[in-house]
């Protein structure tokens, strides 16, 4: 692996106040990002009714896999806007567009009220929200990682994934509460926009704390240095480009997997499994506080271990786990069971994705790293996470098998695998010769 320059230590006056507003920037901001981006999911059979005009979910999720396709561009453009003009601004502008654009989904007009421009109008929200996300995971690795101590890197960065599913927990325990307490015909007709209605109030929230912080020490000390790369994106295609086949492989585990079991799983336990909705966000429920729970003790053996053999560990896990998992939950109709499975897997998952932040960064020089990241990583999510919700309702309607989904994230699994066995060893977190730029 590259030597990268990711910093040895925070200065002394640094270590405490400061990392603690960057390191709180960086995971709120992430939070309120993955909430917005993940409550259309927990809402997908309100939005078939409301914009598809009560058709099955498979163009719910279409949309849903289609807005993926914005991610790259913008991680281009919000990489771009990272490596140029720094972190911090890239952060508080992609916090802004999430949060505009999920709160104009809760106001959108029905297909009953305006026909088939609703899908489309909803379909533009989705792409903006793709632009946003595609930006946010490059910005908010390069910035966390800058600032955290070497030995803390994996366990703080692994706060980030953790974030995104706190995000989630919050969208599921709101439909838990609006599911419990209003009928049908109210969560139908209204009660399906209240979760994008809470948007606006968090996007400025994370708006106000990305703005009063300094960006990361590494990135003041590169613009110092008039060292700043007038084309970040060229840079990382011709310089970088192996690390970044890396990053997408790596990627692949955890791309997949939370997409699949952490956003798709209610949708799949309410139309496959047959549970009632409080059962559903219940299992949910269950299902993140796992993969929260497991995420920094990921995050710090991988401090200790390296990253590169916790996420081929998990990776081989999921291989060998997904698919007597999904037996359990859609065969056994045990509530008990589904709690128990799901939370299986979600932990399995937290071990791919909480050393991935930091194995990216340090892949790549300050000058080109949240570029290099978007790409590898967005593209990935592209083209095979934000697609699994999509594939899998595919492969359940076309063979009538409810345990398909299972061999979709066993394939990846198995990608990223082979990804990082082929990759170059490095123990991260331990690397010896670590260079500023």
């Amino acid at each position: 692996m590259q030597h990268v320059a990711l910093p040895v230590a925070i200065p002394q006056a640094e270590k405490t106040s400061t990392l603690k507003r960057a390191i709180t920037a960086g995971v709120i901001g992430h939070f309120v990002e993955w909430y917005d981006y993940g409550v259309y999911a927990y809402v997908a059979t309100y939005l078939a009714l409301a914009f598809f005009n009560g058709s099955s979910l498979m163009p719910v999720f279409a949309t849903f896999a289609v807005a993926f396709f914005a991610r790259p561009f913008g991680g281009l453009i919000f990489g771009y806007i990272g490596d140029r003009i720094g972190r911090q601004r890239c952060l508080a502008a992609v916090v802004v567009l999430m949060s505009l654009s999920t709160f104009i989904i809760g106001i959108l007009p029905t297909f009953e009220r305006v026909g088939a421009l609703a899908p489309v109008l909803l379909l533009l929200c989705r792409v903006l929200q793709g632009l946003s996300a595609g930006g946010e995971i490059a910005g908010a690795s390069s910035f966390v990682n800058e600032y955290a101590p070497e030995g803390k890197r994996g366990l703080l960065s692994s706060l980030l994934p953790a974030a995104s599913a706190v995000g989630l927990l919050l969208g599921s325990v709101l439909m838990l509460y609006l599911s419990s307490n209003y009928s049908k015909e109210f969560m139908s007709s209204w009660g399906w926009r209240i979760p994008f209605f809470i948007a606006l109030p968090l996007g400025i929230v994370g708006l106000y704390l990305r703005t009063k912080v300094e960006d990361t020490p590494l990135f003041r000390e590169l613009l110092a240095k008039k060292g700043a790369d007038p084309s970040p994106l060229k840079s990382s295609l011709t310089k970088q480009f192996k690390w970044i086949v890396v990053a997408f492989g790596a990627t692949l585990s955890y791309g997949v997997g939370f997409y699949m079991v952490l956003s798709y799983m209610p949708s799949y336990l309410k139309t496959v499994v047959g549970f009632k909705p409080d059962q559903v966000f219940s299992v949910t429920a269950v299902i993140l506080i796992a993969h929260i729970i497991a995420l920094p003790i990921w995050g710090a053996v991988s401090d200790r271990v390296g990253r590169r053999p916790v996420i081929i560990v998990a990776s081989l896990l999921l291989i060998g786990l997904t698919y007597p998992a999904f037996r359990l939950i859609a065969e056994s109709g045990s509530f008990g069971m589904a709690m128990l499975s799901g939370a299986i897997l979600s932990a399995i998952i937290a071990a791919c994705a909480a050393p991935l932040f930091a194995y990216m960064a340090e892949m790549f020089p300050t000058s080109v790293r949240a570029s290099s990241i978007s790409i590898g990583y967005n593209a990935s999510v592209m083209l095979f996470g934000g697609t699994a919700p999509y594939i899998a309702t595919y492969l359940i309607e076309s063979t009538g098998n409810p345990l398909s989904p299972s061999f979709y994230l066993m394939a990846a699994a198995a990608g990223a695998a082979i990804t990082l066995f082929l990759a170059p060893s490095a123990r991260a977190g331990h690397l010896s010769a670590l260079r500023r730029d």
